[in-house]
């Protein structure tokens, strides 16, 4: 089982997919800081949320799901969403989310909290960042858009 800082290590390689944002699929990667490619498509930040695996868990797709399903019940009828999958960028671990834009990062990351996760993301037009639940130090990358 990897500890805290090797899973968050993994976090800040995470890669972004949305299979149909506005009829269109899109991925996000990771970049040097500061760096940006694309057009940021929202006029105001947004977050990923998922409630598989939480921690370093490994459960059933029955079981994600089914957790995944309470998460987004949790939402509030405003928000706006789209389903996602945050992984590596080999492949090797993805998991399947939301992409919810109308939420604060406090929000966000109280909901990520309540479902046993390590950290969420948050995308925006200046940085990739991941935002840990347990109150640690937000880390920000810059970001390219494909797809």
């Amino acid at each position: 089982m990897p500890g805290r800082e090797d899973r968050f290590a993994g976090y800040r390689l995470a890669r972004l997919r949305v299979d149909d944002l506005d009829g269109a699929p899109l991925e996000v990667h990771p970049a040097p800081a500061g760096e940006r490619t694309g057009r940021f498509p929202f006029d105001a930040p947004v977050h990923v949320l998922t409630a598989y695996d939480p921690a370093s868990a490994r459960l059933s797709a029955a079981e994600n799901a089914r957790r995944q399903r309470a998460l987004e019940a949790e939402l509030p009828p405003h928000v706006r969403r789209w389903a996602s999958e945050t992984g590596a960028a080999d492949g090797s671990h993805t998991e399947h989310g939301v992409l919810v834009e109308g939420l604060t990062d406090d929000e966000a990351v109280a909901l990520g909290a309540r479902h046993g996760q390590d950290a969420i993301f948050r995308w925006s037009a200046a940085a990739w960042s991941v935002l840990p639940c347990d109150g640690g130090r937000r880390s920000d990358a810059g970001w390219r858009i494909s797809g």
